[in-house]
């Protein structure tokens, strides 16, 4: 009577060994396309998206003063100089075009709020869209892969989608929560939804221009371009 229940444990022993050669086969897979420096460069890379919601939550006056800005300016500076300092933790290997990738951040940021000082929420909009929406291009599409764009065979669609499915919220309610006066979410969304295409279209361009600069470019240009045909 023994026989049978020894029969029906092997296939068992057999089915959970292969569900943890599978697991661990993911783990290897991921580990192959992200490795640590990778990480550690998504962090630096959207961690300044989570500073427009921070200054939201933090009473300010509008127009914003000038002498506000400074907190801004020096905590986008501090990131800079250690992301700087501490090359060596983000470069890809053989890249070069870290320094030009940190500098060109930090610099369409800093213009974004300094020539818009009525209009926050303009840039708080670019840096969630170069944040949140070129970072999640570059993490969806070393992750999933994908097939490929028919205007640039290095990028993916799904890279492509993720970029517009994690920035589009996120900006549009930052758009919608700073805007002073307060404007009706349509609005909001007509302003930033044009916007975080075309800054989608810019990142997947088959071009050797920086990615923040393009995406940044983009952004920048359409929401002002949105802002003034639909608040004015």
């Amino acid at each position: 009577m023994a026989a049978p229940a020894v029969r029906t444990a092997i296939p068992a022993q057999i089915q959970g060994r292969t569900a943890a050669s599978e697991r661990c086969s993911f783990v290897d897979s991921v580990s192959s396309r992200l490795t640590p420096h990778e990480w550690r460069r998504r962090l630096v890379h959207m961690s300044p998206g989570i500073f427009p919601f921070v200054f939201m939550s933090i009473p300010h006056a509008d127009p914003l003063p000038y002498q506000a800005m400074f907190p801004v300016v020096a905590v986008t500076l501090l990131f800079t100089l250690i992301a700087l300092l501490k090359t060596a933790l983000f470069v890809r290997r053989g890249e070069r075009g870290w320094a030009t990738s940190v500098i060109s951040y930090a610099v369409i940021i800093t213009a974004m709020l300094v020539a818009f000082p009525a209009y926050p929420e303009l840039g708080m909009t670019v840096t969630i869209i170069i944040a949140f929406g070129d970072g999640s291009a570059t993490l969806a599409g070393k992750l999933m892969g994908g097939k490929r764009l028919p205007w640039n065979r290095r990028k993916s669609w799904v890279g492509f989608s993720a970029f517009l499915l994690c920035s589009a919220p996120l900006a549009t309610l930052a758009f919608w929560g700073e805007a002073r006066p307060g404007l009706s979410l349509p609005v909001a969304l007509a302003c930033v939804v044009p916007t975080v295409l075309a800054a989608a279209l810019a990142e997947s361009l088959p071009t050797r221009i920086n990615d923040n600069i393009r995406v940044g470019v983009a952004a920048g240009l359409t929401i002002s371009i949105t802002h003034a045909m639909f608040v004015g």
